[in-house]
């Protein structure tokens, strides 16, 4: 596969393990500037650096289910299809996933499940019924419609 199209791969496979990266950091390490340099591109890399960037995901990857391999291949291969804008909303919905409270995460997963079923009238018909709800609403049509397990 070419360097150019293997990077956006890379990424989108690594970008789980980031926040382990950032804790193995060297916390003397200066912050960024404005001024700062850009970082270089993948190929401007040392071997060093891009072992340290590769190896969270090669143990990522080793210490994988078959089932996850296969998931993290797929998601690999979704995001080269995808456009930068549909990048850039798949990182801000992850980034708002991340913020949520356990239940919040529950009742996203088991909203997500039941809307990819439906038809978009369905889907907005739902979303409406949704907002109507109060908390405790929510939390019986969650318990009446669980989400599917975690994968692992």
């Amino acid at each position: 596969m070419h360097p150019i199209r293997t990077l956006p791969l890379l990424l989108a496979l690594l970008a789980p393990a980031l926040p382990a990266l950032a804790q193995a950091t060297a916390p003397s390490a200066p912050p960024a500037s404005a001024e700062a340099a850009p970082l270089p591109d993948w190929n401007s890399l040392s071997a060093s650096q891009r072992e340290a960037l590769l190896a969270p995901l090669r143990d990522r990857w080793n210490n994988a289910a078959p089932a996850q391999r296969q998931r993290m291949l797929q998601h690999g291969q979704r995001w080269q299809t995808m456009t930068p804008e549909e990048r850039e909303k798949a990182r801000r919905g992850l980034r708002r996933f991340e913020h949520m409270t356990p239940e919040q995460r529950e009742q996203a997963r088991a909203l997500f499940a039941q809307m990819r079923g439906l038809s978009p009238q369905q889907r907005d018909e739902l979303r409406a019924r949704w907002d109507r709800m109060t908390p405790d609403e929510r939390r019986e049509w969650v318990h009446d419609n669980p989400p599917p397990a975690k994968p692992r």
